[in-house]
């Protein structure tokens, strides 16, 4: 293949690619502007739901919901402590299954990707238990830009658990159709993160005493 042709093949895929995400954003905003036109945006269920219209941002607005999960948590963890960033995972879970129910009650339908309550309880599960284990870490010595580094790599593996879905979160999501199903599935996907962030935390620390 010549150079003129890689070029080629580059610029077709990059066009098809363009091509499909052009389609996919219009396709997502038609969705959203139902969704906003199908309920009252300025009730306290929806804003909660939507985690004070985050997750009306497109693409991808489980993302963005997660995202201002994590800068509300951030905030928190300035101010308070992982427990009470725990109390409020646990108080936003409440309050989601209520906004969720009442949500879905509206729009007669199941699980709108601009629902993020659930992502945001989720993902303030996930720090109280970053907060747990840097200071575990800091028994080794660690230091530096840890804190950081943690929760770059926590809100990845979340993420990526929430979008995959694999085994016991897919099947909470199939099986569980009412709001449980939509804020457990999350929860879920937070519980796997912090499983594999404890083994990665536990094998760095091995190596580094290895090579200590």
């Amino acid at each position: 293949m010549t150079f003129k042709e890689i070029k080629a093949a580059i610029e077709k895929s990059g066009a098809d690619y363009l091509l499909k995400f052009k389609d996919h954003y219009h396709q997502k905003d038609i969705e959203r502007d139902k969704f906003i036109a199908a309920l009252d945006h300025k009730s306290f269920d929806f804003q909660i739901a939507t985690w004070f219209g985050s997750g009306l941002m497109i693409p991808a607005p489980g993302t963005w919901g997660t995202v201002g999960g994590l800068l509300f948590g951030l905030l928190l963890w300035s101010f308070t402590n992982g427990f009470i960033i725990f109390l409020s995972a646990v108080a936003l879970f409440i309050l989601g299954l209520k906004v969720v129910a009442n949500i879905e009650k509206q729009l007669n339908s199941h699980d709108p990707s601009f629902i993020v309550i659930d992502e945001v309880a989720a993902i303030l599960l996930v720090l109280s238990f970053n907060s747990l284990i840097l200071s575990w870490l800091s028994a080794f010595g660690s230091h530096g830009y840890l804190s950081f580094i943690l929760n770059v790599v926590t809100f990845i593996l979340f993420r990526y658990f929430d979008a995959k879905k694999p085994g016991f979160i897919g099947v909470i999501d199939r099986e569980t159709k009412d709001e449980w199903g939509v804020m457990m599935d999350d929860i879920m996907a937070a519980l796997y993160t912090i499983g594999v962030t404890i083994l990665l935390c536990v094998g760095v620390n091995f190596l580094f005493l290895i090579a200590g």
